[in-house]
């Protein structure tokens, strides 16, 4: 790899010894912090740029409501690239960001839980920003809303807040941001206040969602008092949930969530991209878009230059290429990673954990086996019998066979190949739309006997 220079205008953050290399490939989103440090813009090695038309129709229609879904591979980077979306709007446009599994409990989320979660975020970012002035009247809205039996009872129960002598103080705002963050971090802890937010709180949520419009309409009419001309909500984390409940949040409630009187962009789980009644689930909405994977070969297997060397350029922005022992290390961990960020990062981690155990300086050929078989050995445990779906283990090895062996690369849907595009065994790559097993996941196919 070429000599990294260093931006005088950047800290120096890089690892230049292997010990600092681990908090350099942190498997998380890049943020404000670190993002202008680290980022490498790799759209020609995705193939496609769906942040960009999302960025023109919100620049053309900045007081409309686009309800997007937007979609990715575990690891592709969706996060670091929706923060570079808010990062170029946030000039003009108030950008709410919020994480799903920050705020809920992914693995038991309901779709009211979101509208919880997003007033929160509203009465917050009213709360921060003094020019924006809610009416009084807005304030006895919600006030009733909160005071209605079914709310009082939840309040009572396991929140514990109160509501008489709160919501008056200083036009109730501060009071409705605690009590909505309350509520949220409520829902996600205790499963009995789930289950009564099903019974009592489903007939009444239309009220909630009124009341939710009622104040990004304020918002959005006061909005160029600080310079501003629009509102983005963006839902992450949403691409994590399981099939069932993506299909109950955004096919069964698509009527609930794309009411929201602002732009909003929900991550989207990618196996609901292959899904049966995924176009019954895009005609609900403004439009779909999907983040590939960062491509490093082509369909036919030959590499693709321009996405490795881009892969490579990602490697130089945090670590010190002088701690490789071999140019051709790095080449294979991202043959190795299919592309997948989330797996080259790990693997180089890994390695250089390997290395500092054996008193090493530099990341050996070695330690690449090492991290390598790490990670082989996670896959292959991944391809398991799915018990509660009566999926054999075997059904799964058939359908990565065929994966692996068809020569356009398009294999046909089945609820087995769901499954594995959820724990990347299988990989989307760009504009063509085309599959492939996972690299390491095609060596355990060899291993086995499965492919020559």
């Amino acid at each position: 790899m070429a000599k990294k220079k260093e931006n005088p205008g950047i800290p120096h953050t890089r690892a230049l010894k292997l010990a600092d290399v681990y908090d350099c490939f942190e498997s998380r989103p890049l943020d404000a912090g670190n993002f202008e440090k680290y980022y490498v813009d790799v759209d020609k090695g995705r193939g496609l740029t769906p942040l960009k038309k999302m960025k023109r129709l919100f620049e053309k229609n900045p007081g409309g409501s686009y309800k997007f879904l937007f979609a990715g591979y575990k690891g592709c980077g969706k996060s670091t690239e929706l923060n570079r979306l808010q990062k170029e709007l946030q000039d003009d446009f108030i950008v709410l960001n919020f994480s799903v599994r920050q705020e809920l409990d992914i693995l038991n989320i309901s779709y009211i839980e979101l509208f919880i979660a997003l007033m929160k975020r509203l009465f917050q970012f009213v709360s921060e920003e003094k020019k924006i002035e809610i009416p009084k009247q807005y304030i006895e809205n919600i006030t009733s809303w909160v005071k209605s039996k079914e709310i009082e009872e939840i309040n009572d129960k396991y929140l514990g807040i109160g509501i008489d002598t709160g919501a008056e103080a200083k036009s109730g705002i501060p009071f409705f941001a605690n009590f909505f963050a309350k509520f949220t971090a409520s829902a996600k802890a205790s499963s009995s206040l789930k289950e009564t937010l099903r019974k009592t709180v489903e007939p009444k949520l239309s009220e909630l969602i009124l009341n939710c419009n009622l104040l990004i309409n304020e918002i959005k009419l006061q909005i160029e008092k600080i310079g501003k001309k629009g509102l983005i909500v963006i839902v992450e984390d949403m691409d994590k949930v399981d099939l069932s409940k993506g299909e109950d949040i955004f096919y069964i409630h698509s009527a609930q969530l794309t009411q929201l009187n602002c732009h909003t962009i929900f991550t989207f789980p990618i196996a609901l991209k292959y899904y049966i009644r995924f176009t019954a689930i895009k005609n609900n909405y403004t439009d779909s878009f999907d983040l590939p994977m960062i491509r490093v070969k082509n369909r036919d297997g030959s590499p693709f230059e321009e996405g490795r060397n881009l892969m490579k350029e990602i490697v130089e922005q945090r670590m010190d290429d002088d701690l490789f022992d071999e140019a051709g290390i790095i080449d294979e961990m991202i043959d190795s990673s299919g592309g997948c960020l989330f797996d080259l990062f790990r693997m180089i981690r890994d390695a250089a954990d390997n290395a500092l155990d054996f008193d090493r300086e530099k990341i050996t050929g070695e330690d690449f086996q090492a991290a390598y078989l790490y990670l082989k050995s996670d896959y292959e445990n991944t391809i398991a019998e799915n018990k509660a779906e009566g999926i054999l283990v075997d059904a799964y090895y058939k359908v990565l066979v065929e994966c692996a062996t068809d020569p356009n690369k398009k294999p046909g849907q089945s609820k087995e190949l769901l499954d594995l595009r959820n724990n990347l065994t299988v990989l989307g790559y760009n504009g063509e739309n085309w599959s492939d097993v996972h690299p390491v996941v095609r060596d355990i196919l060899k291993e086995r006997g499965m492919l020559k």
